[in-house]
């Protein structure tokens, strides 16, 4: 008995370590989010859904408005169903910003579905699926508590994410020919995905979009209770410097759906913006100019476009 117990033990170690070094190989190939759990309390956030996460270039926003000086913009956007504006993103963006920021800059990105929710949940079910829900540890590198509850993928995945990410990485001719997509997440918090812009393949994932968002037109509603977090989020963020509202551009067919799914829209974040002393960039007029990979995001090169173009809008305010 004694040595069966002892033999255990042995495993029981063996097997924690393990996971203790794999852990600590997690990093922007293990998953679309991790590395956002793991880096420091920052000065200044881009914050939004999936539109800004692949969309919003930190380093370009740096370069432009000098943002180094102060550490420099992360990006804090997440998906749909993870950073909505609600309780849960809204305690996220909190415990994510240095208290002690004072010259901040924020880009919150606004969006009909980033305000809406499913019709058949109440407030308190909304962000039960949410990613932050339940979430103790923001800011913690290795982050065991998000790999343990959130990678649900066996731990030597990580590893063979990590091998696969480094040969891609290395050869940049081959992520242009990726069936499907590749995605790595920066330590700056930009999500990079690298995906075929052949003709017939991104008319097929338009087509895709717009199916879906026909359908959530049918199951999601305007919700007072994400409108309400937005406008809790902007006013917690503005004690910590400028802050800025900023409609993305989405494919023409995707932006018709959304008009009809919200026509008050603009009349609503405009009044918002009113309200709150902030303002609000819109570029959805602008999106006949950019190229995106399935309508709803900018293809690579055009959200380095974007970037440049909606820093240079900021510049413009700031001076």
């Amino acid at each position: 008995m004694h040595r069966f117990l002892k033999n255990i033990l042995i495993v029981s170690l063996f097997v924690i370590a393990l996971h203790l070094i794999l852990g600590a190989l997690a990093n922007g190939s293990t998953d679309n989010f991790y590395l956002r759990f793991t880096s420091s309390k920052q000065n200044s956030l881009i914050i939004g859904t999936s539109r800004s996460a692949q969309g919003i270039h930190p380093n370009i926003l740096d370069s432009v408005l000098n943002l180094e000086e102060n550490n420099g913009i992360y990006n804090y956007s997440f998906s749909i169903n993870n950073s909505s504006y609600g309780k849960e993103y809204y305690y996220a963006i909190k415990n994510k910003i240095n208290e002690s920021a004072k010259n901040g800059l924020f880009i919150i990105t606004v969006d009909p579905w980033a305000i809406s929710s499913d019709t058949t949940l109440n407030d308190n079910e909304i962000d039960i699926e949410s990613i932050f829900y339940s979430k103790k540890h923001y800011n913690s590198y290795p982050n065991y508590e998000y790999l343990i509850k959130n990678y649900k993928k066996g731990w030597g995945n990580i590893l063979l994410k990590r091998i696969e990410s480094n040969i891609l990485i290395r050869n940049q001719n081959s992520l242009s020919k990726i069936k499907g997509a590749f995605t790595y997440l920066r330590k700056d918090g930009l999500l990079e995905v690298y995906t075929s812009m052949d003709s017939t393949y991104v008319k097929q994932n338009i087509q895709k979009k717009v199916y879906n968002y026909n359908t959530s037109m049918s199951s999601n509603k305007f919700s007072k209770f994400r409108f309400l977090y937005l406008r809790k989020t902007i006013q917690l963020l503005k004690k910590h410097g400028e802050v800025y509202l900023v409609r993305m551009p989405v494919h023409t067919s995707l932006f018709k759906i959304e008009d009809s799914f919200d026509p008050q829209f603009d009349k609503r974040i405009m009044n918002l913006a009113n309200k709150t002393n902030v303002d609000y960039l819109n570029f959805a007029d602008n999106a006949t100019q950019y190229s995106y990979t399935d309508g709803n995001h900018l293809y690579i090169n055009d959200a380095k476009i974007f970037s440049n173009q909606l820093a240079e809008r900021i510049k413009i305010l700031i001076d």
